[in-house]
């Protein structure tokens, strides 16, 4: 059986960790805080049988109860695709994955309408969202924004969600970078200015990843 740590209790951990159970595989949920949210958020998960483990920090030495049967890890846009326990996890044939791209492992049988830019990709995601569904084409949103693509995904595979016609995504610069193969039939590229450098490094490595998504798109619309 799979075995796959799950980092962080956000809402795409979260998202994560359920659609990840749901498919039969073994999750453990390894999450720093330690405050009431979070104590809430895992009382919630455990009751689901998915088990979660508070107050553990993301450095190497928190995966080491697991490591011999560790298969992946997969983490939220909230942490740098660069840090160091992650690379040293890749350097040890650990899988490190965005929850995007679970997401998309499991979705990608929907076309995707993808949306990115610094600015306006709320917005067009909404707008996006709701012309289609108003002529009567099943277009729920999600990602960056409202529901979790992991979460989305897997309330399709309950039946929570009729299957969609097409699913619009926002996808930030954070969650591209961590979904390589995320390849949606629309790309949509918004706006550009300096931002999130502190995490990026250089505007060219930001437009890149911006870039990056466009390249994967079968259709690709740039403003």
């Amino acid at each position: 059986m799979a075995f796959t740590i799950v980092v962080g209790l956000g809402r795409s951990g979260v998202g994560a960790a359920r659609l990840l159970h749901h498919q039969g595989q073994r999750v453990v949920v390894l999450e720093r805080g330690t405050g009431p949210d979070q104590e809430a958020c895992a009382a919630k998960l455990q009751e689901e049988g998915i088990q979660v483990e508070l107050g553990i920090p993301l450095d190497i030495k928190s995966f080491e109860p697991w490591r011999s049967e560790l298969t992946a890890v997969v983490v939220g846009p909230g942490i740098p695709w660069d840090h160091p326990t992650l690379e040293i996890l890749r350097k040890n044939d650990v899988q490190v994955r965005g929850e995007i791209e679970l997401a998309w492992d499991a979705l990608n049988h929907i076309p995707w309408v993808g949306i990115t830019g610094t600015n306006g990709k709320t917005t067009v995601t909404h707008l996006l969202s709701h012309v289609l569904n108003h002529a009567g084409v099943r277009a729920p949103m999600g990602g960056n924004m409202g529901v979790s693509a992991a979460e989305m995904a897997l309330k399709i595979r309950q039946g929570e969600l009729p299957k969609p016609d097409w699913l619009v995504m926002e996808l930030s610069s954070y969650q591209i970078e961590a979904a390589p193969t995320l390849a949606p039939s629309i790309g949509v590229w918004t706006t550009l200015t300096p931002d999130h450098l502190e995490r990026h490094g250089t505007l060219e490595a930001y437009r890149a990843i911006k870039h990056s998504l466009l390249q994967r798109s079968s259709v690709a619309i740039f403003n």
